[in-house]
């Protein structure tokens, strides 16, 4: 599905149209904010029930964050984050399952898939002329839960370091 030029591929709930509509649903506050917006795609396996267990355990996260569900982070397409940059959102964070001798992605290979395809992304933003630490992949193992706080203020400090995406406004 990520990869399909056509965008003919699709999985039930997760269409690429579907997904690009949440992405542009997103609220994407002005610059003199100073709040920055972060999309984070969080695969169905293992990322999102990590999210749903460090939300049970009352974890709480950068409220920066907007997330989005998809399949797996190799059905990822690079149309999404093309459009998250050019609309504004300030950064770009992939969670998916951690790789490993137990790789419990059940799309065999999802992130090692992903990380493979997003190479691609950097010509997107030299493109847009945006910075690649924009876009950023993290491997999680649905029992790493606590780590989410981590990741999301890790990476949500990362952006701040950057800047606003100038395309804020546009």
């Amino acid at each position: 599905m990520g990869s399909c030029p056509e965008r003919i591929i699709n999985f039930a709930e997760y269409s690429v149209d579907a997904v690009a509509s949440m992405v542009k649903a997103i609220e994407v506050p002005e610059e003199e904010d100073e709040k920055p917006r972060i999309l984070a795609l969080l695969c169905e396996n293992d990322a999102l029930p990590a999210l749903d267990a460090a939300a049970a355990k009352r974890k709480q996260w950068n409220p920066w964050m907007r997330i989005i569900p998809v399949r797996c982070l190799g059905s990822c397409n690079v149309i999404w984050i093309a459009d998250a940059l050019s609309r504004g959102i300030d950064g770009i964070l992939l969670v998916g399952c951690k790789k490993g001798d137990d790789y419990q992605c059940h799309y065999i290979r999802g992130s090692e898939l992903a990380e493979y395809r997003m190479t691609n992304v950097k010509e997107t933003l030299d493109r847009l002329t945006l910075e690649s630490e924009r876009v950023r992949i993290v491997e999680l193992a649905r029992d790493e839960y606590s780590r989410i706080p981590e990741v999301f203020e890790d990476f949500a400090a990362k952006i701040e370091e950057v800047g606003p995406n100038p395309y804020k406004g546009w």
